[in-house]
């Protein structure tokens, strides 16, 4: 009996192994290196790949951000600036943008406001004369102030809160056209113990304090969006300077160029205004002139380049990476 039992399984042991090596179609499919479907992992992007290695490192955006503009009843004289220097101040810290640590500027969000409408051609003319890429508005557009607690007693507990709503609005300098239009809102508290009287729970100091923690809170979930819309955007920089065959750049090492970068040259594009309610449209694209190569770079962040192809190139032109 042992013996039969023996040859039973070495019968079916075959069959069982054939079975269990079986693939399904699709397996077999999939496997098939033969497969009219078979793409490697850079075929299968939509983007070529000269297209996801040139975004790899591409150079650093200048960015301005214009002091805020406390369009509240609540008359505090810093606020806008607060918020505009935290902006300022997450954008740095993040290593990812520049922020020109050189450029002087008196004009506040408040100076391109008219009405309901932002005066978009002075605020990219401005953008051009200051030399960057993208300009940042933004303003303050509601603060409220609460208290709750319990009253009983020698003691009282108090929360004291502050809330705020903030908008604001990015600008492409070069297409002269809004990238971002966002609002967030962000809250700070304190729970305070106040013996009898309220003292400093209520005093306008202590308000203040409070408003600001809130608008820090907003403006931080601004930061990472600010971020992504800028780094989206082809870098461009300036021809600042030629002088015989050395055309100097606006942008060098700190910016993330590197020797060797072949450079585009296009004239500045038109501004287009709509004809018949003169509202500005943005700017079109300027015409190729040729190619710089970077050849040396200069102070904190500028680059001397060769030409390459083309020429009559002229200060101010625009260059972009090729």
């Amino acid at each position: 009996m042992k013996n039969h039992s023996i040859a039973l399984v070495a019968l079916a042991l075959p069959a069982l192994i054939s079975a269990a090596c079986q693939r399904s179609p699709a397996y077999r499919k999939d496997q098939d290196p033969t497969r009219g479907d078979s793409q490697s992992y850079y075929e299968k992007s939509a983007l070529p790949v000269s297209q996801r290695v040139q975004g790899i490192g591409q150079p650093k955006k200048r960015i301005v951000v214009l002091n805020f503009w406390n369009d509240t009843p609540v008359k505090q004289a810093d606020l806008g600036l607060f918020a505009a220097d935290e902006l300022r101040r997450g954008l740095f810290l993040s290593q990812r943008v520049i922020l020109p640590m050189d450029i002087k500027s008196d004009l506040s969000t408040e100076n391109f406001i008219q009405g309901d409408r932002v005066k978009v051609s002075q605020l990219v003319r401005e953008g051009r004369k200051l030399g960057v890429a993208v300009l940042t508005i933004g303003r303050v557009t509601r603060v409220v102030f609460r208290q709750r607690g319990d009253e009983v007693g020698i003691l009282s507990q108090k929360q004291s809160i502050a809330a705020v709503d903030v908008e604001m609005k990015l600008f492409d300098v070069a297409s002269g056209r809004e990238i971002i239009a966002t609002s967030k809102s962000g809250d700070a508290s304190s729970n305070t113990m106040a013996a009898l009287e309220k003292g400093n729970i209520e005093s306008p100091a202590y308000r203040a304090e409070l408003t600001k923690f809130a608008v820090r809170n907003a403006v931080n979930q601004m930061v990472p969006e600010v971020l992504r819309a800028v780094e989206k955007l082809a870098w461009e920089g300036t021809v600042a300077k030629i002088t015989g065959n050395k055309v100097y750049v606006n942008a060098g090492k700190s910016s993330g160029l590197i020797g060797g970068d072949i450079l585009k040259v296009l004239t500045q594009g038109d501004d287009i205004y709509d004809p018949s309610t003169g509202a500005y449209l943005g700017r079109a694209h300027g015409q190729l002139k040729g190619t710089l190569e970077v050849v040396d770079f200069i102070g904190p962040d500028g680059a001397v380049a060769e030409v390459h192809t083309g020429g009559n190139f002229q200060e101010g032109d625009s260059v972009q990476l090729y």
